[in-house]
């Protein structure tokens, strides 16, 4: 027969079963907690790249789309100061021959990011006397 004692003993948790498992889940929790910071700013810096990637390319083909006559030799900067990317984009622009341009775009990141600036050089030609053909008389 069972007493009293016994039948307290198999009912429920005790009060340090509670602490311990407690104390167990809240260091889980922490530790998830740590981890979604790490994978926040792991998406924010992957999201900059995206978008400074973008500013580049979108630049290094607007010149690359420009007729050969219209690049000018120089070196323009746009500040461009509204969200998601603040960043710098500078074009510069050399004549290496009559018929040969070279065209430099870089993108530097303003603000607080870990991002380092991004440059994308590549040479324009043209063949024959470099004149547009429809503008011949």
């Amino acid at each position: 027969m069972r007493t009293i004692h016994d039948v307290r003993q198999t009912r429920g948790f005790t009060l340090i079963e509670v602490l311990v498992s407690i104390t167990i889940l809240a260091g889980g929790v922490v530790a998830l907690g740590s981890l979604l910071g790490r994978a926040s700013r792991s998406a924010t810096a992957a999201s900059g790249l995206v978008y400074q990637t973008a500013a580049l390319t979108s630049e290094a083909g607007r010149l690359g789309a420009l007729p050969f006559a219209q690049l000018t030799a120089g070196n323009t900067c746009v500040a461009v100061t509204t969200a998601p990317f603040r960043h710098t984009r500078c074009s510069l622009i050399e004549n290496i021959s009559a018929k040969v341009r070279r065209v430099t775009v870089t993108v530097t990141p303003t603000g607080p990011t870990l991002l380092q600036a991004q440059t994308a050089v590549f040479e324009r030609s043209v063949s024959g006397n470099a004149t547009p053909p429809l503008n011949t008389p």
